[in-house]
């Protein structure tokens, strides 16, 4: 251990003796919390996603014989949607304690969830081979300017960072931007958020991914209009292969 792990792990310890943490999920003490403010426990009860799931998008199916047996499977809306991105996959189901969890550290500004939530997506990639040896850079999908001066932070680049150091694959956050000030997604139709992003992105250096197999990352994957607004613009640049992957995915 380095002098700098050495300090942090005492300091760590002394705050919580003199200000102990309470997991927000089930309100027991946290013992060695790290300033996470949710229990390892609780941490390890995220549903993940696993097959069957659509090979497009990464909807999770029903576990019917049928999806077990066909690994190719689309979901009714890919197979009339036509999505830009190779393919999508997301960790854990959006809901309860992972919910809970991306609101905390997103609108709660508990920056210290991005390392176990990314964690949560170095796991994903390292048992998943379908993204193995493609990925030459990660993008986080960008916040407008103003969004992120008022939130201090972009979750997706947090998670970004976490990931791509594992894998030692470059985190860029300054090539995608986006332009456009938009309502925040969480109320909209399917339709109104396509209408809402559209044209919101744009790439400043496009020489930096022209021929690059890249990652887009996100914490949240919805309807997919936003990584596929993103898909888009990369690609126009002359990207090779654009894949996505989600800290988490609604149903």
């Amino acid at each position: 251990m380095n002098n700098q792990n050495m300090i942090e792990c005492i300091t760590e310890g002394l705050l919580n003796i003199v200000f102990p943490l309470d997991c927000k999920i089930c309100e027991k003490p946290i013992r060695e919390s790290k300033g996470y403010s949710i229990c390892k426990d609780c941490l390890k009860t995220i549903e993940l996603i696993e097959r069957p799931y659509c090979m497009k998008c990464g909807k999770p199916l029903i576990p019917t014989d049928f999806f077990k047996q066909n690994r190719e499977i689309l979901c009714l809306d890919c197979k009339i949607k036509k999505y830009s991105f190779k393919f999508s996959r997301s960790t854990g189901i959006y809901d309860k304690v992972l919910k809970k969890s991306i609101h905390l550290f997103k609108y709660y500004r508990e920056k210290k969830l991005a390392k176990p939530l990314g964690k949560l997506m170095v796991d994903y990639l390292l048992k998943n081979n379908e993204f193995e040896n493609k990925l030459d850079l990660i993008i986080p999908v960008p916040l407008h300017k103003n969004d992120l001066k008022k939130r201090g932070f972009n979750q997706s680049v947090l998670l970004g960072k976490v990931v791509g150091d594992y894998f030692s694959v470059p985190v860029r956050e300054n090539i995608l931007v986006k332009k456009k000030l938009t309502p925040f997604q969480i109320n909209l139709s399917k339709s109104e958020r396509e209408k809402n992003i559209l044209r919101a992105f744009s790439v400043e250096k496009s020489e930096e991914i022209k021929g690059k197999n890249i990652l887009i990352l996100d914490d949240v994957f919805t309807t997919g209009a936003t990584v596929e607004e993103c898909t888009k613009e990369l690609t126009k640049a002359q990207a090779k292969n654009i894949f996505v992957l989600t800290l988490a995915r609604t149903v």
